[in-house]
């Protein structure tokens, strides 16, 4: 009788999910809303302002509907910030009560008649959100801020605001906003660890100011070091503000859970200025900001203008056009028209890269594919001859930047080795069909 030979369960290496979240912004929405209804915009994470939700309100319906968490950002920071609290962040419900001034630590404290807590809380079991960042401020003065204390109140008696409302099953996240020299001082990181380890919340945001996508490759280098030190907190950490091939190597190399940008924007924080007053605009000052576009591969955005002067130049198309018909069905005509688009579905496919990778390959497959890439593209677009010397003097200090950030890179995941720290994955409470409860 032949022996049967059973086959051996086969071993699958872990892949842990990307925290990928998507910050909608102040504009562009009716834009999303028609990719939404195409089937081109489906994030599985959306950040949304409570100063902008009500003109949104469409939009994050929909996405809710097929499946996407929804993320309250309270805008807190801003509102508390003289350079800040008048602008788009003045929407807010609960920006009514400081009298068109900065919010200050009185509106938060417990006993408060503005009730800023209760109505962060009550707004959110309205409008259904998964998760709430927790009104977070920026701390100028590091772990020496008055405003971490008042931070951790908050985030505590909002988990009991919403338990009392009923909506167990929406979860909070904090942050901390801070410079991101602070996150290089081990005593600071130490007090940061020590202010959180023991709240109500899943994952840790870190929104660090003066950093960002076009960060360098030594503060680069600190940002990675820091934010592995701060793995001890045992929780989920998300880079906010952060986007660029940064984001992506910073979660390649299991440094974050996962990273929040904007479409095109909010890829950098930047709260130096915070805590001056708002500055008179000049009547023939422009307003807004100018629409940028992903350069496939490239590592960076630019604008409309200059991403025309680049395609212009003797051999530019063949660099910037998208040649990706799935993405842009007549090439550098869609790219431009649709710049939301394009840079909706090339995220997406660096992000799912990522996903697919095993968790210890993530670190080598992205030096070896997306960092190189980057690197050799931006070597031949320095090389074009476009009509704007200012222009290509920004193409070759980002190429310069970019071979260097690959060196640091290559650099670090040899000194770290493959058994490097990891931070834990993201974290995402299991909402019911209703999430949260509705307010009567």
């Amino acid at each position: 009788m032949a022996a049967q030979i059973l086959p051996m369960p086969g071993f699958k290496a872990p892949t842990d999910p990307v925290g990928h979240f998507v910050r909608l912004g102040d504009s562009g929405h009716r834009q999303l809303a028609d990719l939404h209804a195409e089937g081109r915009f489906s994030p599985k994470r959306l950040v949304v302002d409570a100063s902008r939700l009500r003109h949104q309100k469409e939009l994050v319906a929909a996405l809710r509907a097929s499946g996407t968490r929804i993320i309250l950002d309270t805008k807190a920071a801003e509102l508390s910030s003289p350079l800040k609290f008048a602008g788009f962040a003045s929407g807010a419900p609960w920006a009514k009560c400081c009298n068109g001034k900065p919010l200050g630590p009185q509106h938060f404290a417990a006993n408060s008649e503005a009730d800023v807590i209760g109505q962060i809380a009550r707004f959110a079991v309205e409008n259904q959100v998964n998760t709430i960042l927790a009104p977070c401020h920026f701390l100028r003065e590091g772990a020496k801020s008055e405003w971490l204390d008042i931070d951790r109140e908050s985030c505590i008696a909002l988990r009991r605001a919403l338990d009392r409302l009923g909506a167990q099953d929406i979860s909070i996240d904090f942050g901390l906003l801070v410079p991101h020299v602070s996150l290089d001082d081990v005593m600071e990181r130490g007090h940061f660890l020590d202010a959180v380890k023991d709240l109500p919340f899943d994952n840790l945001w870190i929104r660090a100011s003066g950093f960002g996508s076009g960060a360098g490759p030594l503060t680069t280098r600190k940002y990675v070091n820091s934010l592995t030190a701060l793995h001890n907190v045992g929780k989920p950490i998300i880079a906010d503000y952060l986007g660029g091939l940064i984001g992506l190597a910073a979660t390649s190399f299991g440094v974050v859970s996962g990273f929040a940008e904007g479409i095109g924007e909010r890829e950098r924080f930047d709260a130096r200025d915070w805590h001056k007053p708002v500055q008179a605009r000049e009547e023939d000052q422009d307003f807004g900001r100018s629409t940028r576009v992903a350069i496939t591969g490239f590592g960076r955005s630019v604008t409309l203008t200059e991403l025309q002067k680049l395609h212009d130049a003797k051999g530019g198309r063949r660099l910037v056009a998208c040649a990706d018909r799935n993405c842009c069905l007549h090439g550098f005509s869609s790219m431009i028209e649709n710049p939301k688009r394009h840079g909706i579905y090339q995220r997406t496919l660096q992000v799912e890269e990522i996903e697919r990778t095993p968790n210890l390959n993530r670190s080598k497959h992205f030096l070896d594919g997306e960092m190189t890439r980057a690197d050799r593209l931006a070597r031949q677009i320095k090389g074009l001859n476009a009509d704007d010397e200012k222009l290509m003097k920004r193409m070759e200090a980002h190429s310069h930047r970019v071979e260097k950030l690959r060196a640091t890179l290559e650099n670090l995941y040899e000194t770290r080795g493959v058994d490097a720290p990891q931070v834990a994955p993201i974290t995402e409470k299991k909402s019911s069909k209703n999430t949260g409860a509705r307010l009567t």
